[in-house]
């Protein structure tokens, strides 16, 4: 190939190459920056993964959050959460950030001595949340935004939404809680979970 059909050809190779990497390259970015982040309902609640600074910050801007529930907390008891320079930066900001912890072992299953689950009382502070109108909007997040965070949605669905059980925990389970069929205490709560609320925000 001579010079100047190298020359030629080069600059249709450079476009081949760039509408190939450019997809690539923004969809790396936005899973590092926007994890996991889902629209559960538009203007009232959105969903994600721990996002980065620029993320939390991108998606604060956009979607006018104004209330941000973290389901993350130290471990061990005690310790410092891992995401505290998210609440730092949303107390800035004048953003409320509530953290919800459900810790400890069998939180799915009623005690011996019975009464509700364990689980019920972080399950409940989201609810309240969620039940007060001038908190939205709102961003909810664990690490990767499918345990926790999607099962605490799955309740919103139905509590708030008039959702069939069945329908919540398929979308549970395909918004990334794959093992859900393994976690038999979980997937036993969520069967047989009966809502208590009114639907209040609508389908």
């Amino acid at each position: 190939m001579t010079r100047r059909r190298l020359f030629k050809f080069l600059p249709g190779v450079a476009i081949v190459v760039l509408l190939v990497a450019a997809p690539l390259v923004y969809g790396n970015l936005r899973e590092y920056h926007l994890r996991n982040f889902r629209v559960v309902q538009d203007g009232v609640l959105y969903r994600s993964s721990q996002l980065s600074p620029p993320g939390l910050d991108r998606v604060i801007h956009d979607y006018g959050i104004r209330t941000v529930v973290s389901f993350r907390y130290g471990e061990p008891a005690g310790t410092p959460p891992p995401d505290l320079w998210e609440e730092n930066f949303c107390r800035k900001l004048g953003i409320d950030y509530v953290r919800i912890a459900m810790v400890g072992s069998d939180v799915w299953t009623e005690p011996a001595g019975g009464g509700p689950p364990p689980a019920m009382t972080a399950l409940n502070q989201f609810q309240d949340v969620m039940a007060d109108a001038k908190r939205y909007p709102v961003l909810a997040h664990c690490f990767r935004g499918a345990h926790r965070t999607g099962v605490h949605c799955a309740l919103f669905r139905m509590e708030q939404q008039g959702w069939s059980n069945a329908d919540a925990i398929a979308e549970l389970k395909a918004l990334g809680y794959a093992n859900l069929e393994k976690e038999t205490d979980v997937l036993g709560f969520m069967t047989n979970y009966r809502a208590k609320r009114s639907p209040g925000v609508g389908r």
